[in-house]
């Protein structure tokens, strides 16, 4: 008969193994996330030192921005040229690949870009500029994401002063939030260094950026655009802001989630009566509560109408169109 025999250690040295074992693991966890954020480090002083590079006299950098059609991410395309552009109207079209931008519905794979907007490019500095573009199809009709088109061309919409407030919350790279979970009290500086810098590089670029604070502890931020912006001036500064914290939270070596959380639009209405306001507001509530069954609110306040509760990544666009219409219709 095989008689097994097994050795059982003491309770107390197993737990110290296991607390050893832990520490372990967290010194090796630790040192992965110093290594990857030295290596962050290194690549972003490698960039600078040629970005500083000085630029010939007779060479701009053009950085075309458009919206894919995905209506929630962006691509770009830089180009050259030999003097720096005053108006949009001294780029001609751009043409892009309907098919690797999630516009090519078909056999058609060719699709332009046109500029609308210039601001500073706050990457690059001096005088080269981000050129923010409509897209169109190669018939020259407007793509399903071209919703600054529809907004543009409804002359008949009442022009009015609109403030946007975007929440967005940032992300390791692995996907976790910047705060631990298991905090009690979380810091509220978790994230400051890119929604501060973010904030500057809004400025820079010629955006009416108007607040920046912290929502909680967890690296989760909201700032607003606007202050007596017309829609369509507003709805093209809140992409444009979009797409610098994406290129800001990238040097950080963060990600940018705009998926969680609510954002709200003020309508300025203080030259509003009031009579005039309640239904405006009664109106909004059907339009986007009752026929959309969205949780929004809508509140009237002495001298605005706040939208709340809103998707954080919805187009601009189309909310302030919808909101103009709204104001139309209610005489």
């Amino acid at each position: 008969m095989t008689v097994s025999l097994r050795c059982y250690q003491p309770i107390s040295k197993c737990k110290g193994r296991a607390v050893t074992s832990s520490v372990s693991w967290l010194a090796r966890r630790n040192q992965h996330k110093v290594s990857e954020m030295s290596a962050i480090q290194s690549g972003k002083l490698l960039t600078q030192t040629f970005l500083d590079l000085e630029q010939p006299q007779d060479r701009v950098q053009c950085m075309h921005v458009y919206i894919d059609g995905s209506l929630k991410s962006f691509r770009a395309k830089s180009l050259t040229w030999h003097e720096e552009p005053r108006s949009p109207d001294d780029f001609p079209l751009m043409e892009f690949c309907g098919s690797a931008t999630n516009f090519d519905v078909g056999d058609v794979a060719d699709y332009y870009a046109k500029p609308v907007r210039l601001f500073a490019d706050p990457f690059r500095g001096g005088r080269n500029k981000l050129v923010f573009c409509e897209t169109f199809s190669r018939e020259g009709l407007p793509t399903f994401a071209n919703n600054r088109f529809r907004l543009r061309t409804a002359q008949r919409l009442p022009q009015q002063s609109f403030t946007f407030y975007q929440s967005f919350a940032l992300f390791r790279k692995d996907g976790k939030p910047l705060a631990p979970l298991y905090e009690k009290h979380p810091k509220w500086d978790f994230g400051r260094p890119v929604a501060d810098s973010h904030y500057k590089a809004c400025l820079y670029a010629g955006i009416n950026i108007a607040s920046l604070e912290p929502v909680d502890g967890r690296g989760e931020w909201r700032y607003s655009v606007g202050v007596s912006s017309s829609g369509l001036e507003l709805s093209d500064e809140v992409w444009m802001s979009r797409f610098l914290l994406q290129r800001v939270a990238e040097d950080f070596g963060v990600d940018v989630s705009f998926e969680n959380g609510q954002t709200s639009l003020w309508l300025d209405a203080e030259n509003i009566p009031q009579d005039r306001k309640l239904r405006i507001v009664d109106d909004l509530v059907s339009q986007f509560v009752v026929k959309q069954h969205k949780p929004v609110q809508v509140r009237n306040l002495d001298s605005n109408i706040v939208l709340c509760n809103l998707q954080q990544d919805l187009d601009p666009y189309a909310l302030c169109k919808k909101v103009m219409e709204v104001l139309s219709k209610v005489t």
